[in-house]
């Protein structure tokens, strides 16, 4: 087929749907897909479309959602903050699934999340999970990726409505995921003013 890039988010565990669209969009090797983080969670099979998502990655590359790094948190450092909040978030399922793994796929998965990064700058767009904070404006020219290393990782994982209000990046466009757009039409968007990055 014709070499498409496509671009996703918040898969959420569904493992049949996801595999479904797979096939309605006709994905092949010579395609390229770019999952925004949030595999896991809600639906019922998170491990299984994670599994799928790492046996991919030739053509799949996943960034970081909040709900990856509520799981990392949870296993790695013990955080009981992040524990109760992924619990309360879907985790639950997630965790009964892991755990039911082998040692050895255990750590693959771990691995595979711990490295996986925060943004992507593919050509004109910054792809990130959740949203980036503009609220800083250079002030002499930096690089798109210069400018998306300063920003602090809760805002690039947990962001919402400030990121919907702050201003709009002049010449990228920013592809998230994370808040349902349904969302996004009750918050006032103003975007007085642009700014720019080379």
């Amino acid at each position: 087929g014709i070499f498409m890039i496509y671009v996703v988010s918040d898969l959420h565990g569904e493992y049949d749907k996801f595999i479904k669209m797979l096939d309605l969009i006709q994905f092949s090797n010579n395609d390229k897909m770019y999952i925004l983080g949030d595999v896991i969670d809600r639906g019922k099979d998170s491990i299984k479309l994670l599994q799928f998502v790492i046996n991919h990655q030739s053509n799949i590359e996943m960034l970081l959602g909040n709900h990856e790094e509520m799981m990392l948190e949870t296993i790695c450092n013990k955080y009981s903050s992040y524990i109760s909040c992924w619990m309360n978030n879907g985790g639950e399922s997630t965790y009964e699934q892991f755990k039911l793994l082998s040692m050895y796929d255990q750590h693959i998965i771990i691995d595979y999340l711990k490295q996986l990064p925060l943004y992507k700058i593919v050509d004109n767009y910054i792809l990130v999970h959740s949203g980036i904070d503009t609220s800083y404006i250079p002030e002499k020219p930096i690089s798109a990726k210069q400018y998306m290393d300063l920003q602090f990782k809760e805002n690039l994982l947990w962001s919402r409505e400030e990121f919907i209000n702050y201003p709009a990046i002049s010449n990228y466009k920013i592809i998230f995921g994370h808040t349902p757009t349904l969302y996004m039409y009750r918050w006032n968007n103003k975007n007085i003013h642009d700014i720019t990055i080379w």
